[in-house]
């Protein structure tokens, strides 16, 4: 009769045990990284007689593999989210039609042309330098806007590495938390586990990171090859100015020493972090150099041939646009003493192009390659001036260079930034060649540059900006093409995962019926004991 009673005993415990389940399932329903819970049942162990249920265990229907898949395919759409929406703005700045360069540098050579047609009138000289203020105001503006950008994406890098540290603090936490439980109790900490896979999947948004399971059940954390959690806890990441160029930021990691290691843009391939830093490096950089590279060879084409003119006054002309000088910064490894500036080669203009180099000292001489994609350069060396000739630059060396030393060489950096006016006197314009009176012949020089293969010698300024506006716009149309993608991808692994991991209101509405049930079933169970028993005592009287 006992043996009744304890199955009927044991059939309510695990029923409430699975409605409480239920209920719990129920109420996260829309909670964050909640995973659904199944009440585990087996019967008890003992002799056939005793019977009855236990329950073994509260489960998380969690597939690994599904979310790993998931969190990857978040990393990569977060990546290019991030980056498009970067990419977005630049390329609705410069495709802009009324606001936009092209417009200020075609009034600028249609007022050229103007005064060819009246060289001594001098609303049309005034109408020179309005329109050549404007179009420099327009180059500085554009400049600034993307400079801001840059130090903007700067500042979201920092705080996004800011939000994984936090995170990677918090999992190495929870992995001690989860394996004293696990190994106190014998049963999985299921709340543990959820909110250590929620830290994850938001890591994962931030930045790609390769997840390993320890056989005590905590979690391994890599970054760009670099450990971020591990068994003696977490590591943080930080930002730094690249080694070879200070100008650009990279991610980097702090060692146990305290030092800091500088992590290529290469290993860091997903998450807002690596889109941010794939804009800095593969769309703003490019899109600054090109805007600086049409403002320099505008600016000394321009002045080239002003100054082969005369002005009003029979002067010769002088410079009507200001220009830059190339830029050079020495790496923070370096251990020699050497410095290096640049300037550019006279008569070489079309030589220079966007391009940004790095020179390293090889102990027997030096070796130039081109910072976008590390191909070599050809340089010439003159070791009695010590003066190194590359891509229409001349580099200075003073000083004693260390076997190892590098330069980052940026000529084109601040071209559109100081892009400006020279002259404001209308009257030394120099529209002519020292013909008189109505002599036009520079003027129409002048103009002419417009349609002249100036850039690098196979293309006009128009066409120069016409390249970056394009370049930009089909970056853009790329990565919404993969974002469309990436997102429909993430969101069939999203419904995947959840079919597994996910609390379906119907199905547990069908539990909460099934456990009702199964606990008025036991509780009959003991009525029928008692009955029972009531009945054998009474055939004793």
């Amino acid at each position: 009769m006992s043996n009744l009673f304890g199955i009927g005993l044991s059939g309510l415990s695990a029923a409430q045990a699975g409605l409480n389940t239920t209920s719990n399932n129920i109420s996260n329903v829309n909670t964050p990284g909640y995973t659904r819970r199944k009440t585990q049942l087996s019967e008890v162990a003992g002799s056939q007689e005793a019977g009855g249920v236990q329950v073994t265990g509260v489960q998380r229907q969690y597939a690994q593999f599904l979310t790993a898949q998931l969190n990857a395919a978040q990393s990569k759409a977060s990546a290019t989210t991030s980056h498009l929406d970067q990419v977005s703005q630049i390329d609705n700045l410069l495709s802009d039609s009324t606001s936009g360069l092209a417009p200020r540098m075609q009034s600028f050579f249609d007022s050229l042309s103007t005064l060819a047609g009246s060289p001594q009138d001098s609303s049309a000289r005034n109408a020179v330098l309005g329109d050549a203020q404007d179009m420099a105001s327009r180059f500085r503006s554009f400049a600034s806007t993307l400079s801001d950008m840059g130090d903007a994406v700067d500042k979201q890098v920092k705080s996004a590495v800011s939000e994984v540290n936090n995170n990677a603090s918090q999992i190495a936490a929870l992995n001690k938390q989860i394996t004293v439980t696990q190994a106190r109790t014998g049963q999985p900490p299921n709340k543990l586990l959820d909110q250590r896979d929620e830290l994850v999947a938001k890591t994962s948004k931030l930045i790609n990171v390769d997840v390993t399971k320890n056989d005590d059940g905590s979690y391994n954390l890599t970054v760009g090859g670099q450990s971020l959690v591990d068994a003696n806890g977490s590591h943080k990441l930080t930002t730094v100015a690249s080694a070879n160029d200070p100008t650009q930021q990279r991610l980097g990691y702090v060692s146990a020493d305290g030092g800091t290691r500088e992590i290529p843009n290469a290993r860091v391939t997903g998450g807002e972090i690596g889109g941010l830093l794939s804009f800095a490096a593969d769309s703003l950089a490019p899109a600054q150099a090109k805007l600086n590279q049409t403002a320099h060879d505008l600016a000394t084409a321009v002045n080239a041939q002003h100054e082969q003119g005369t002005d009003l006054n029979g002067n010769p002309g002088q410079a009507l646009f200001t220009t830059s000088q190339p830029s050079v910064y020495a790496s923070q490894n370096n251990t020699g003493s050497a410095t290096l500036s640049a300037s550019f080669a006279a008569g070489q203009t079309d030589a220079v192009t966007a391009d940004n180099y790095r020179v390293k000292y090889t102990g027997s001489g030096y070796q130039v390659t081109r910072a976008s994609d590390g191909a070599s350069v050809n340089a010439n060396f003159d070791s009695a001036s010590n003066t190194l000739s590359f891509g229409g630059l001349n580099v200075s060396v003073s000083g004693n260079p260390a076997q190892g030393d590098t330069f980052a060489v940026r000529p084109l950096d601040n071209a559109a930034s100081s892009f400006s006016v020279a002259i404001s006197d209308p009257a030394k314009l120099a529209a002519a060649q020292g013909g008189g009176v109505g002599d036009n012949k520079n003027a129409n020089a002048l103009a002419a540059l417009q349609q002249a293969n100036v850039v690098e010698g196979n293309r006009s300024f128009s066409d120069n900006y016409s390249q970056l506006v394009g370049n930009i716009g089909n970056q853009t149309q790329s990565l919404q093409v993969n974002s469309d993608s990436e997102s429909a991808l993430t969101k069939e692994l999203s419904q995947a995962q959840q079919s597994v991991a996910g609390v379906n209101l119907d199905e547990e509405n069908v539990n909460l019926m099934y456990y009702q049930q199964m606990y008025q079933a036991n509780a009959r169970v003991i009525q029928t004991a008692s009955t029972v028993f009531d009945t054998v005592l009474g055939l004793g009287r």
